[in-house]
């Protein structure tokens, strides 16, 4: 009886070896695809290091004009968010500029006007201090080398991660790993050093990013390209002048005018009162208002005229403006009923202290390197 409880217990034993060692396998073939899919994480995670670590990026894009014709746009971007550059918003150019906090856009009348302000034909004509409201998108967070980075990172995280790598080639001869979801595409090298090729905006805004198109191609900035993203920063907030304010509204309404003419000559001279009521100036000092004035003049025999003037004012503040005609009277005796009929209009312009954000700048890029 002995000797039988321990050939049962060592049957027992040798039985329970088996099953474990059969259980703890895996096939070469799945062990190729967990080393395939290994491997193209860690591609991608060095690559997105490397994006968040650079000191600026370019993104490159391509929009069609109505031809048909392909162009390339270029919008240049430091981590800090400082930017210069175009974007293809829903098929149009937009140009854009970033530097000291501020935001100036230049786009067509009909950009403008699609997004609801009143003064589109005058917009469309001058660059616009703006906030990120008047882009689908705002790029210039979404788009700095670490958020962007941050932003992939995350919507990688989410992809399946069960999936066979997928590579191509580009046209160069570059291979790439195509990392996608139902939101896009992200490539990055597979060679090392790694590093993102190209993602669809919408990988970084979910909502707005389909807005820029269907892909994004990056590069880094350094050296000598990280310099010349600087002089060009300089010469565009050089060239600004004096932007219109989209982050303020004016009113403006005649409030007095008067009318003289002085005998025998024919001189007319309008005194107009107009008073402005400025909102959403924000914090700081609040932007001047510039006034246009415009007066017509009519009397029978005498025919219509128009005189213009034009002012700066305070917000709301009422200023006397001024103009003249002068008619050419076929007889100087006789009397003429003249009628004046003013209209004005106003516009918030936003001075740029161009010493002070080329000083901003010159501090920022001295710290990335450039």
């Amino acid at each position: 009886m002995r000797i039988g409880a321990v050939a049962a217990l060592c049957c027992l034993v040798a039985g329970c070896d088996v099953a474990i060692d059969g259980a703890a396998g895996i096939s070469p073939a799945e062990q190729q695809r967990v080393d395939r899919r290994t491997e193209q994480r860690g591609a991608v995670e060095s690559a997105l290091k490397a994006l968040e670590q650079s000191p600026a990026v370019v993104y490159k894009s391509t929009i069609k004009d109505a031809a048909g014709k392909p162009s390339e746009l270029l919008f240049r971007i430091t981590r800090n968010g400082s930017a210069q550059g175009a974007l293809p918003v829903d098929g149009q150019t937009v140009q854009l500029v970033s530097a000291a906090d501020q935001l100036y856009l230049s786009a067509t009348p009909e950009y403008w006007k699609a997004h609801g302000l009143g003064n589109s034909d005058q917009y469309g004509t001058n660059w616009v201090r703006t906030d990120s409201t008047d882009l689908p998108v705002n790029a210039v967070d979404v788009l700095s080398p670490r958020k962007a980075a941050s932003t992939l990172r995350t919507a990688v995280s989410a992809m399946n991660r069960l999936t066979d790598p997928v590579r191509s080639k580009l046209p160069d001869g570059t291979e790439v790993y195509d990392v996608g979801s139902g939101l896009g595409t992200l490539r990055v090298t597979t060679s090392a050093p790694h590093r993102v090729i190209s993602f669809a905006p919408s990988l970084v805004d979910a909502a707005g990013g389909k807005t820029l198109g269907a892909e994004l191609r990056v590069e880094p900035l350094t050296g000598d390209a990280l310099k010349k993203l600087q002089s060009d920063l300089d010469g565009t907030i050089g060239g600004l002048g004096e932007p219109f304010d989209a982050l303020s509204q004016v009113s403006v309404s005649v409030v007095n005018d008067k009318l003289n003419c002085t005998d025998y000559v024919g001189t007319c001279r309008a005194t107009i009162d107009v008073a402005n009521t400025v909102i959403g100036t924000g914090t700081g000092t609040p932007p001047p208002v510039r006034l246009m004035l415009s007066v017509e003049f009519t009397a029978d025999a005498l025919g219509a005229q128009t005189c213009t003037a034009n002012a700066n004012a305070a917000p709301d503040t009422t200023t006397s403006m001024t103009c003249e005609v002068k008619f050419k009277l076929p007889n100087r005796n006789a009397s003429y009923q003249v009628l004046a009929k003013p209209s004005a209009r106003g516009e918030v312009r936003a001075p740029v202290d161009v010493n002070g954000v080329r000083e901003k700048l010159k501090s920022e890029f001295a710290a990335l390197g450039g």
